[in-house]
């Protein structure tokens, strides 16, 4: 009998052993998820923080780079480049016995009118004289298909007219008559020049 009071206690004990064992696995297991869970969320916590950080930095770098690009490229786009300079019309060899007069000439019979135009477009702006010089070199140059080049020819101009570019502050460009203007503006230049002469055959050279 007492035998088997020992046998009774002792598995008792043992039980009581193996279950407070079991409590404290258990424990710890906890514990350790607790732990795990806490590492997790912090990992992920400083992987947000490191991406909203980062994320930024990229749109400022872009943001910079995009006004860099807005602010240089009105520069570039506004800056007008060197254009080459303007040259008179050039007198051809067999218009340079024809003279330009003011007035009706002597003794000569009218032929008809014509036209000489000079233009600077595309081209640096010229100075009146020399652009009014160009379109006399095409109103003597054009003459030439009225007249025979043995007859003496006088050209009397009746009319001219200049043209004006101008640029506006919207960076439009607009044509202006700008015959009566004793001054060019800054903004802008001389465009056309035309001359209208009447054609005068005077004889034989």
């Amino acid at each position: 009998m007492l035998n088997k009071n020992i046998i009774k206690a002792s598995l008792v004990a043992g039980c009581m052993s193996l279950a407070m064992f079991s409590f404290s696995v258990a424990d710890d297991d906890v514990k350790v998820e607790v732990e795990t869970e806490d590492t997790q969320s912090y990992s992920g916590s400083s992987d947000t923080n490191t991406l909203k950080g980062t994320k930024p930095r990229e749109e400022n770098i872009d943001v910079a780079r995009e006004l860099t690009i807005t602010k240089s490229a009105p520069y570039s786009y506004y800056k007008l480049p060197q254009l080459p300079q303007y040259t008179p019309k050039p007198l051809i060899e067999e218009a340079k016995g024809i003279a330009v007069v003011n007035g009706v000439p002597l003794n000569c019979k009218l032929l008809g009118e014509a036209e000489g135009i000079d233009s600077s477009d595309g081209k640096a702006a010229p100075s009146f004289e020399l652009i009014r010089e160009g379109a006399l070199n095409d109103l003597r140059n054009g003459t030439m298909d009225l007249v025979d080049a043995r007859d003496r020819v006088i050209l009397t101009p009746v009319k001219e007219a200049m043209t004006c570019e101008l640029r506006t502050e919207n960076d439009q460009f607009e044509e202006k008559d700008c015959t009566q203007w004793t001054q060019i503006p800054s903004n802008g230049k001389i465009l056309f020049y035309r001359i209208h002469a009447n054609v005068f055959d005077c004889g034989p050279r």
